[in-house]
């Protein structure tokens, strides 16, 4: 009887294969570190803090948050409008025709992909409120 062949068989197949998922595992978070998002043109950087709904200050200037407003998080997941109220980031902003914010992404300060994304109008001077 073979027995013994066939344990070590399938114990050295169900070692490759756990190998192989570990692996996998280790190089995908090195994966996902090298992404970098890219921001449709037009859009600018900034520092935000969302006031009560629809109000939002981004480098001291007060803007509108538009009707059907998405505001994305670092992994790209839907923020309720209900989460913004108090909250402040650095953000990647989008204005429609009528000056309104339609398009709000969350971001890191560090970032590598707000290199290409010039920087919002700022209000931050001496004697801003």
């Amino acid at each position: 009887m073979n027995r013994v062949l066939r344990t070590n068989s399938m114990r050295s197949a169900s070692l490759r294969l756990g190998l192989a998922m570990l692996l996998c595992w280790m190089s995908a978070g090195t994966a996902q570190a090298q992404l970098q998002r890219l921001f449709p043109s037009g859009s600018l950087k900034g520092v935000a803090s969302f006031g009560s709904w629809p109000n939002i200050t981004i480098n001291c200037v007060p803007y509108t948050l538009g009707p059907g407003v998405r505001v994305l998080d670092a992994e790209q997941r839907v923020v309720l409008t209900g989460q913004l109220p108090g909250l402040e980031s650095a953000v990647v902003f989008l204005r429609d025709a009528s000056g309104s914010v339609f398009r709000v992404w969350l971001v890191s300060p560090k970032d590598p992909s707000l290199a290409t994304v010039p920087n919002a109008a700022s209000n931050c001077g001496f004697g801003a409120g």
